[in-house]
């Protein structure tokens, strides 16, 4: 589904990336490990657009993406989360969902939409929360908010940077169980993490970085 060869990047005089090469296929669950600095979430950044490789190609599907703008390769299918989480804070769970939809247009939504966004909320467990500001509630809840948002907007991939890193252990398993069920749906996807117990509930394959390489 998705091939990267020879990937480097540096910034300055760092070598951040130093020639990855690897291959996902649809339907598994990979997990990238390593130390900060080894290079993860660069390595997620270039595959989702927001920095381009200075050698290497990224592919998905077969189409070269390498230097496709985020919000092309998110039409493509790769939706992605962030550590700093970048949901609309001031606007309610419900809108946030709403906003991910894909191609979705300023103005009231529809019957079918509504009922989308309702089932997205079931899936992520924050029904009972659609009407709270995405500020107001939990932090574990907001990651899966993140996550919610990346199903509305018709993902095939996920990118998932650290999904369970500070939450409560009953967000933990909320989460644990979202990945297994999107898992099931067919979904590929790619994410950082150290929870040990995590990661081992969840993948299927760990991929080890370090100092910009995988081993």
């Amino acid at each position: 589904m998705l091939e990267l060869r020879n990937i480097h990047k540096s910034f300055g005089d760092v070598r951040v990336l130093n020639g990855v090469n690897f291959r996902l296929e649809k339907g598994f669950v990979y997990t990238l490990v390593g130390g900060n600095g080894s290079g993860k979430t660069t390595l997620v950044n270039v595959i989702s657009g927001f920095i381009r490789p200075d050698e290497g190609s990224v592919e998905l599907k077969g189409k070269r993406i390498a230097k496709f703008l985020p919000f092309r390769v998110n039409r493509l299918g790769i939706g992605r989360t962030f550590q700093d989480l970048r949901l609309a804070t001031q606007m309610t769970v419900y809108e946030n969902i709403l906003l991910a939809l894909e191609k979705r247009k300023f103005a009231y939504p529809n019957k079918d939409q509504q009922s989308h966004v309702d089932e997205i909320l079931k899936i992520v467990s924050l029904s009972e929360k659609r009407n709270e500001l995405a500020g107001e509630i939990s932090y574990g809840q907001q990651k899966l908010l993140t996550i919610g948002c990346c199903i509305a907007n018709n993902a095939d991939m996920l990118l998932i940077d650290e999904p369970v890193a500070g939450i409560d252990k009953d967000n933990r398993l909320k989460i644990i169980q979202l990945v297994k069920q999107l898992k099931r749906e067919g979904k590929t996807i790619l994410q950082i993490e150290h929870h040990h117990d995590y990661i081992k509930e969840t993948s299927d394959h760990i991929l080890q970085m370090e100092k910009g390489v995988l081993c």
